[in-house]
C-alpha cells in the first residue's frame, strides 16, 4: 500500500510542477481558511438566532463541505510548492509541524462533516431526545461545534507556522530585497 501511495504521489510531483506555478500553494491557502471559519462562525449564529428555515445551518454545513474539498487542494498544492524550495533544519523542523498542524485540521473538518451528516439521519429515540446528533438535514450540534471549533483552532496554527516560514525565514522568497518604510517628510 505503501508503495502505491509513493507511486501516486511521485506521479502527482511529476505531472504538478509541470502545470502549475511554484507559487500554488500560496495562492490557495487563503480559502480553507476563511470557509472553515465562516462555517464554524456561521454555527454560532445559528445557534444564537434560530430561523424557522434553517439557513444559517445549511449555510455552515456547506460551508464546511467546501473549506473540507479546498483544504485537500490546498494540501495537494502543499506537496508541489515545497519541491522547490530550499529546505534548511529550521525550515524543515516547521515544515513536520505545518504538516501535521494541516493533518490535525483535516480529521476535525471530516469529522465535522460527518457529524452533520450523521445529523441528518438520526437513528434512535435517545438522538433525538438529546440532540447529541441532533434531527434534521445536516443541522449543527453540539458535537459538530467541538469539531468545528477544532479545526478552526487547527486551520489557524497551520497557518501560523506557515506565515513564520514565510515571513521570518524567507521559505520560498526568492530575490526579495527587504527596506525599512520611512514614514514622514525624508531628511536629506
Amino acid at each position: 500500500m505503501a508503495s502505491l501511495w509513493g507511486s501516486i504521489l511521485g506521479l502527482w510531483i511529476r505531472i504538478g510542477t509541470r502545470l502549475f506555478p511554484p507559487v500554488i500553494h500560496p495562492m490557495m491557502v487563503h480559502f480553507p481558511i476563511v470557509l472553515l471559519w465562516g462555517s464554524f462562525l456561521i454555527s454560532v449564529l445559528a445557534l444564537v438566532w434560530r430561523t424557522h428555515d434553517r439557513f444559517l445551518d445549511r449555510a455552515s454545513f456547506w460551508l464546511a463541505v467546501l473549506g473540507l474539498i479546498a483544504g485537500t487542494v490546498t494540501a495537494a498544492t502543499g506537496v508541489l510548492s515545497e519541491q522547490f524550495v530550499k529546505w534548511n533544519a529550521t525550515t524543515s523542523a516547521l515544515l513536520q509541524t505545518h504538516q501535521t498542524y494541516a493533518i490535525l485540521t483535516g480529521m476535525f473538518t471530516v469529522l465535522l462533516v460527518l457529524s452533520r451528516l450523521v445529523a441528518r439521519y438520526p437513528r434512535t429515540q435517545f438522538d433525538r431526545q438529546w440532540s447529541l446528533f441532533g434531527t434534521g438535514r445536516g443541522r449543527s450540534t453540539l458535537l459538530s461545534l467541538i469539531f468545528g471549533l477544532g479545526a478552526v483552532v487547527m486551520v489557524t496554527m497551520t497557518a501560523s507556522i506557515g506565515g513564520t516560514m514565510v515571513y521570518q525565514y524567507g521559505t520560498g522568497v526568492h530575490g526579495v530585497a527587504f527596506h525599512t518604510p520611512h514614514f514622514g517628510p525624508r531628511h536629506p
